[in-house]
């Protein structure tokens, strides 16, 4: 017994061991770095640079100051000089491809230019650098002054554009040569009549089957916004859906992003707590505020659809209520009748009374003799 205590002991304290040691070497590999370390972890992007529109100087008409981009107001054939200044965060020079580009706004309501290459015909095409290209030293700066020249016979409104510095470089090893891009964005309002205009159409709405017969069904109304006016615009439209006769009239708020003059935006809004009637009738009421210097006038439109949203739930149980209805009998009818007159009973027939005279029963008739 002595010696089975003594072995006992012995194993506990090898297990005890044992723990210790599992102990410090997860402390240890915790203490590790897990993995390699990668570049992006312990270094910066190689290439960097940022731009900021200039301070007011004696060679810049626009106001100076804290400007995120430039916003100008002038006359037709008149003039705008600015500039900006290109600061470089990287450890080497850098040498940028300067110009202007025309803006627009995406499908997706992003603010973008025309591509590399592409031709401007508005405020891009007015807009020129005074050098087509900056060298700017390791963490330091250069100032690039360039001039708008508004044409005699701008349009009245807004125009958009981007001031753009470029760096054009083709990784070691690759085919491909990667355009890097960096932009600030230029407003000018053109003095004249202001006519905000908006055109909403291609409505589209599509209902999803629901599985709940009592619940509402997912619909999903798509609409287009185009901005056929002369000023920046912000819409803002109200979604109605409902079904025949307004029943179950269900309203939604969309808000977009600010749209260009003649670019277009494409909406996607999800009804909620619609519940499908057959039918659904989809309004969508647009209204577009201008925004910009002498901001503030509005217009509207609207534009109109119709989609079937059919209850396929609810449908399905009052169909199987229908058939349980009209089957059910049939299928009863059917069990009593192959279950046959097995329980009806069986009547005997009654007994002969004794004063009653027996019928005589017919046999042969014997004749009297002598009579043959």
């Amino acid at each position: 017994m002595t010696a089975q205590l003594s072995s006992g002991r012995g194993k506990a304290a090898h297990v005890t061991v044992l723990v210790a040691c599992a102990a410090a070497l997860a402390a240890l590999l915790l203490l590790l770095p897990v993995g390699p370390a990668r570049a992006a972890d312990t270094a910066p992007d190689a290439v960097s640079w940022g731009l900021a529109p200039a301070p007011k100087a004696p060679a810049v008409d626009a106001s100076g100051g804290d400007r995120a981009n430039y916003a100008y107001t002038a006359d037709p054939g008149s003039t705008v000089r600015d500039a900006v200044v290109v600061t470089n965060h990287s450890a080497e020079a850098l040498d940028l491809k300067v110009y202007a580009a025309d803006a627009f706004t995406t499908t997706s309501g992003q603010l973008d230019l025309l591509p590399a290459g592409a031709t401007s015909t508005d405020l891009g095409a007015w807009t020129t650098p005074a050098a087509r290209s900056v060298h700017v030293p390791a963490h330091g700066s250069r100032t690039v002054a360039f001039t708008v020249h508004v044409p005699a016979d701008a349009s009245p409104g807004d125009h958009s554009a981007g001031i753009v510095t470029s760096l054009a470089q083709q990784p070691a090893g690759s085919t491909v040569r990667v355009d890097r891009r960096l932009a600030l964005r230029m407003h000018l309002r053109v003095t004249g009549a202001l006519a905000p205009a908006i055109r909403a159409d291609g409505v589209r709405a599509s209902a999803e089957p629901s599985v709940n017969p009592v619940g509402p069904v997912p619909l999903t109304v798509r609409y287009r916004v185009t901005n056929t006016g002369n000023a920046r615009v912000v819409p803002a439209a109200v979604v109605e859906v409902a079904g025949p006769w307004g029943v179950g009239s269900v309203t939604v708020r969309d808000e977009a992003p600010e749209v260009l003059p003649g670019s277009t935006v494409e909406r996607t809004v999800t009804v909620p707590g619609f519940h499908a009637w057959g039918r659904a009738d989809v309004s969508v009421h647009v209204t577009a505020v201008a925004v910009g210097i002498g901001g503030g006038a509005t217009a509207s439109d609207d534009a109109h659809a119709a989609t079937w949203a059919v209850p396929w739930a609810a449908l399905l149980v009052v169909l199987l209520v229908v058939a349980g209805a009209v089957l059910l009998p049939r299928v009863v009818d059917r069990r009593r009748g192959a279950a046959g007159p097995a329980d009806e009973p069986v009547t005997e027939p009654a007994a002969e009374s004794a004063d009653e005279p027996a019928a005589e029963s017919p046999g042969r008739i014997e004749a009297p003799e002598g009579v043959s």
